[in-house]
Order: C-alpha cells, then sequence, then structure tokens
C-alpha cells in the first residue's frame, strides 16, 4: 500500500508528543518535585487527550473490509507478527528493568506479570495489546459488514457504552472504547475530510481549538489531581473525539511545512520509537537521580532533548543490525508485508 506523507508525519508528531508526555508523567511520578505537580498535570492532561486517539485514528485509517475467512487468516498471521514480536520484545525489556532498578522504579517487577502478558499488557505496550485486538475484531467483522459507514456506527454504539457503563473485563472494556477511534480514522478518509488550504481548514481548527481551550479551563477550575483516564473515561472522553478532528484537519496543513520531512521519517519509525521510548527515559531518569541530580530543568533537558536523541540513536542502530530489527521490524527479516 502506498504511503500516504501526512499520514507519516502526523505518526512522527504524534510520537514526539507521545514521548514528551512520559517525560512529564516520569518527573511527576517521582514525587521529587512536588512544587511543580500542578504543572505536570495540565501538560499531561493537554497531551493525553491528544496523542493516542489520534495514533488510534491515523492507524486505521487504511483500515479496509476483508473478503472472506481466508484473507482473514493472512490479516491475522501478518498483524500478529508486526505487533506481537514487538509487544513481547518490550514485555521483557520492561521486566527486566524493573527487576533490575529494584526500588528505583516505580512499579516492582513480579515474574508473574510477565507470564500474565496475555491478557494484561506491561507499561505502555498495552496500546500494542489493544491495536492487535481491535485488528483481529474489526477484521472479522468486516467480512459480514462490509460497509464501513455501518462498522462505524458499530463502533460508535461500543463506544457510548464504555463511557456510561463501563466494563470490568479489561480487553473489552479497551475494545469498546478503542476500537471507535480507530474507525473514526477510516471513516474521515471515506467521506474525504480534507482541506486543501489553512482558511478552509480553519471551519474544522478553530472550533476544535477553542473546545480544547475550555476543555482544559474547565479540567483545572475543577481543581482536578489526575488525568482523563484511558480506561474508564467517563463522559470526559468525548473530547477525545475533538482532538481526533482538530488533527487530521491540521496534520495535511502542516506537512506543508519546512520541518515536516523530519516528523515523516519519525513516523515510518513511529512503533520502534513506541517501544523503545519509555525504557529510555525511565533509565535517564533513574540515573540523573542515582547521580544526585535534583534540578527540575535539568531532568527536563536531559530527558527531552538527551532522551529523543538517545531514542533516534537507537532506532537507527536496531535497523542495522538484522537481530536487533527482527525485534522491532519483524516483518523485515520474515517478509511478511509493510510496516503499518
Amino acid at each position: 500500500m502506498k504511503r500516504i506523507e501526512w499520514i507519516d508525519f502526523g505518526k512522527g508528531l504524534t510520537i514526539f508528543l507521545v514521548f514528551l508526555g512520559h517525560v512529564n508523567l516520569g518527573l511527576l511520578q517521582s514525587g521529587r518535585f512536588e512544587v511543580y505537580n500542578r504543572g505536570f498535570l495540565f501538560i499531561i492532561e493537554l497531551l493525553y487527550i491528544f496523542h493516542i486517539p489520534v495514533f488510534f485514528a491515523l492507524s486505521g485509517y487504511f483500515f479496509q473490509p476483508l473478503a472472506d475467512g481466508k484473507s482473514y487468516w493472512h490479516y491475522v498471521k501478518k498483524k500478529t507478527l508486526v505487533l506481537g514480536i514487538p509487544y513481547l520484545f518490550y514485555s521483557v525489556i520492561q521486566f527486566a528493568l524493573q527487576r533490575a532498578g529494584g526500588s528505583a522504579v516505580r512499579d516492582p517487577a513480579r515474574l508473574s506479570d510477565l507470564l500474565a502478558i496475555y491478557k494484561m499488557p506491561l507499561g505502555v505496550s498495552w496500546y500494542l495489546y489493544v491495536l492487535w485486538a481491535i485488528y483481529l475484531v474489526l477484521g472479522l467483522l468486516s467480512i459480514f459488514i462490509k460497509n464501513k459507514k455501518w462498522l462505524f456506527a458499530f463502533t460508535a454504539i461500543g463506544f457510548a457504552a464504555a463511557l456510561l457503563f463501563p466494563l470490568p473485563i479489561y480487553l473489552l472494556q479497551k475494545l469498546l472504547l478503542w476500537s471507535f477511534f480507530f474507525m473514526l480514522g477510516s471513516f474521515l478518509r471515506e467521506i474525504n475530510y480534507r482541506f486543501n488550504s489553512w482558511k478552509t481548514a480553519s471551519c474544522v481548527f478553530l472550533p476544535c481549538f477553542f473546545s480544547l481551550a475550555a476543555f482544559m479551563w474547565f479540567w483545572q477550575k475543577q481543581g482536578f489531581t489526575h488525568y482523563t483516564s484511558y480506561d474508564r473515561p467517563g463522559l470526559w472522553g468525548l473530547i477525545f473525539m475533538v482532538s481526533v478532528l482538530l488533527a487530521f484537519a491540521l496534520y495535511p496543513m502542516l506537512d506543508k511545512t519546512k520541518f515536516a520531512p523530519y516528523f515523516v521519517a519519525k513516523g515510518k519509525d513511529s512503533l520502534a520509537i513506541y517501544i523503545l521510548h519509555a525504557p529510555i527515559i525511565s533509565v535517564i531518569r533513574i540515573v540523573l537521580f542515582k547521580l544526585g541530580i535534583e534540578a527540575l530543568w535539568l531532568h527536563l533537558l536531559f530527558g527531552i532533548a538527551g532522551g529523543w536523541f538517545v531514542i533516534s540513536l537507537a532506532v537507527s542502530i536496531f535497523k542495522k543490525i538484522p537481530l536487533l530489527t527482527f525485534f522491532l521490524y519483524p516483518q523485515k527479516i520474515i517478509g511478511s508485508g509493510k510496516r503499518e
């Protein structure tokens, strides 16, 4: 399938926002900078209501209904390969780092947690786990429901249920919540949700921007001490839709800017960056604390600038060494199709 440049740009910019969110989240949860907690929470909330909903929508942009059971079987194998091996790789790395970090890490590591990743993912790998499940469930449904608009309507009902009547079953709740955004990306492509100029995009951009600003103002006025949940967001989760509409109006316009090629390149490696970013920024933060560095500005400097550099370097190394390439880009080694 031919790559669409603004989609790669969107993935590149969005994964950078994911990275920024986790840098701030790590500093907040470290408990070392409590005087800045409200500032951390504001930044985290602003990023979190945007990046993951947009990522699911970008992932669903190319989704097409499947023809029959045979095509579904090939589809399952491909998605399991592309997402499953990085998922296992991250889980092992996360477990190893937690064990090595001991009391310096926020969550203690237990072997039982690693052995239970078939039902409960570790850390940020939940996105891969849920995305894989979405591909499998919607792929199967698409054999019987060919019309993507009907599929979208089906997921919209599930989304409403997840907001109003959240389920205690982890994967089912996540599927109901995030399948909607996956299909929203596909639906926006179906209706040709595109703008050719800033002037035409402003009819969506400005209302979305002011909606997000109003949400953040109201959220802050409520004195919230937490950010919107990705499990049970309640009616607050409606703001996720605004973020997707904003991104899909904005990204094709930003793709024409001078800095676009950089993020286009990062977008092609967004899955690898997602897998590597959390362990790397955690290690950087722990090392700084062990060295006795408590200045916030140094943590931000090394965490953001240093972290992004190390992640980019690590991705380059993984791409050059076949054994490492297998863990992040298994389809390149086994030859089971192109990267999503």
